[in-house]
């Protein structure tokens, strides 16, 4: 019989997060909810259980008011709890958190384990992969799709450009996507009857490991502070919108008056020319990574730009890592921002990417090179790959960071925003090297140098035979709209817009702007664009210079990924709509009816 485990946890609401001043962590005794992504991974184990006859276990690790989550679950179909619960589990951070509940899932032989993508307290996505390497399993993160087929796993993956379809042999870790299933709605009378049954308490003494490998002793990270963030309250002005000729014009003055039409002066930090001695402890590494066309991603230019300063000033190199001879074709690019060496991994293994492969190979040259940290963009493949690199390691590895500083013993503090940009922690790491995954978009680029030369160097490494396979990758994005990443002027879309006809023409209107286009999260779960261009608490974060929100509600969920916006317009035909509370200019009416107007304006002042 197929046998599942799901590990859920148990979060704050966002607007009730609390934190303890001294242990730099969240107090969890308020009211607290199962993970949105992990009732996908529940939804999906109790309709695989109808297809296969498999025997579910939910399994969590948290404090004694955690037992809700687990009757919970129980009450959607699971048909066995089992709590980790002991104060030695404490403040756990990713890593210390995978050992121990990888300690209990390996002496149960589960086909599959299955966690929600990340928790919407830290966002991270880190704990599903680093299971996967500490008991040698296959994994797919972020999986949309997913079909048994006898041992082994069809599945869709998302990526940064749509998705990647790929196969797996069991075991294996993976982790859902909100997509990958509806959560269960519970049956009368099932909590009741849920809260009779037994649930397994496991012990810290009883996982036959060192109690110092968990909670916050063995935690490789640590937090220095915790800092609340402020969202600054905007003043919205309000413009008669009745005459939509009239409304556009005014709403184009404003904005010249805000210089949101004029495009940004940005006063780059220039690469120097000189090329930097490599030094054990000092260098810093940037993996690279490229798109489907082959083209080295702007995310990587951006690490790059950081890594440069770092390098820097820590008296080191830098060192740009990639795989399988894909940017060693880029070396003048790369070093154009400060790589001083360009280092392609080799073996057949890579020529296809894979977590495991990607891992082990970093790994093997880690030791003999000793670098001062290594950085990874936080995109769907660096949330895939590096933190089972980290887990292998045994390193500490911060994700989702805003930015990377150094404090003065030299040390990296990683910048983590958690509950939507609400708050941000400075964390370090107790191993060298240290790690962090950084979100795209966040780090000002460099001017490049164009007399910067990099040395190019091939090492073979050997890993070994992968336990998954890539089939194909396929992009969904609209090549015809400028990319969201890094882009001045974005529109943005809501499903006030309507459907697929209303989103044509919004479209329309952003390629006359020279705009990106991005979504709320209840316009990407309708289809009408893809995954990749929603923007807020489980999407992107943007910072153009330029918002204009057509027919956005504006809840909370969306609007956190707009703290960094310079200047917000927003239409909608409800003057109540929270959106107004985040916007610079605000016009109460009808989209369709202003948005030619407001077309032809930007037209003739485009020109």
């Amino acid at each position: 019989m197929l046998k599942i485990a799901v590990c859920i946890k148990q979060i704050p609401l966002i607007e009730e997060a609390n934190f303890d001043a001294t242990t730099k962590t969240i107090k969890r005794d308020g009211p607290n909810v199962i993970s949105a992504y992990d009732l996908r991974a529940i939804s999906l184990a109790v309709e695989l259980k109808k297809l296969h006859g498999a025997e579910t276990t939910v399994i969590t690790m948290g404090p004694p008011q955690a037992r809700g989550a687990l009757v919970d679950a129980i009450a959607m179909g699971m048909d066995h709890a089992v709590h980790l619960e002991d104060r030695a589990f404490a403040g756990a951070d990713t890593l210390a958190t995978a050992r121990a509940l990888a300690l209990w899932l390996a002496r149960g032989h589960f086909d599959l384990i299955m966690l929600g993508k990340y928790s919407l307290d830290a966002e991270t996505g880190q704990v599903g992969p680093e299971i996967a390497e500490l008991i040698g399993a296959a994994q797919i993160t972020g999986a949309r799709k997913l079909e048994i087929v006898g041992s082994m796993l069809r599945a869709e993956r998302e990526s940064d450009e749509g998705f990647d379809e790929l196969e797996a042999a069991m075991p294996a870790v993976i982790t859902c996507a909100e997509r990958v299933a509806q959560p269960v709605k519970v049956k009368p009378g099932a909590a009741d009857e849920a809260a009779t049954r037994p649930i397994l308490v496991v012990r810290a003494s009883e996982l036959g490991s060192d109690a110092k490998e968990f909670g916050l002793t063995g935690s490789p990270t640590w937090v220095q502070e915790v800092r609340v963030v402020e969202t600054p309250k905007t003043e919205c002005k309000f413009i008669d919108a009745a005459d939509a000729e009239r409304a556009t014009a005014e709403t184009v003055s404003v904005l010249e008056t805000l210089d949101a039409l004029k495009p940004r002066v940005h006063k780059r930090r220039p690469i120097g020319s000189a090329r930097r001695a490599s030094k054990r402890g000092r260098d810093v590494w940037v993996v690279c990574e490229t798109d489907l066309e082959g083209r080295i991603t702007r995310g990587t230019l951006e690490l790059l730009s950081r890594g440069d300063e770092l390098a820097t000033r820590l008296g080191g190199a830098m060192v740009a890592i990639g795989f399988d001879g894909a940017v060693a074709r880029h070396a003048g690019l790369l070093a154009s921002f400060g790589a001083d060496t360009v280092l392609t991994l080799e073996h057949p293994a890579l020529n296809s990417y894979t977590p495991e492969g990607a891992a082990e190979a970093v790994a093997k040259i880690v030791s003999t090179h000793a670098p001062w940290g290594i950085l990874l963009g936080a995109t769907e493949r660096g949330r895939d790959w590096g933190p089972r690199l980290a887990a292998r390691l045994g390193l500490g590895l911060t994700g989702d960071a805003i930015d990377i500083e150094l404090d003065s013993e030299n040390r990296m503090v990683a910048l983590k925003p958690a509950f939507g940009g609400n708050i941000v922690a400075p964390i370090y790491s107790k191993t060298f090297p240290q790690m962090a995954t950084v979100r795209p978009g966040v780090l000002e680029l460099a001017a490049p140098s164009e007399a910067k030369q990099a040395e190019v160097r091939t090492v073979r490494v050997e890993v070994s035979p992968p336990k998954s396979r890539l089939l194909k990758a396929h992009s969904t994005l609209d090549l015809t709209l400028v990319p969201l990443e890094g882009a001045e002027i974005v529109v943005g879309i809501g499903t006030g817009v309507g459907g697929p006809e209303g989103v044509a023409k919004v479209a329309a209107f952003a390629r006359t702007l020279g705009a990106a286009m991005c979504a709320t999260r209840r316009v990407t779960d309708q289809g009408w664009v893809p995954r990749q261009l929603q923007v807020g608490l489980t999407g992107k974060s943007i910072d153009p210079r330029l918002y204009i929100a057509i027919g956005v509600r504006g809840a909370p969920n969306h609007t956190c990924g707009l703290k960094r916006a310079q200047t917000v317009v927003a239409i909608n035909n409800d003057a109540d709509a929270l959106i107004f509370e985040r916007a610079n200019v605000g016009l109460d009416a009808d989209w369709e009816k202003v948005l030619p107007a407001l077309q032809d304006a930007f037209q003739r002042r485009l020109r």
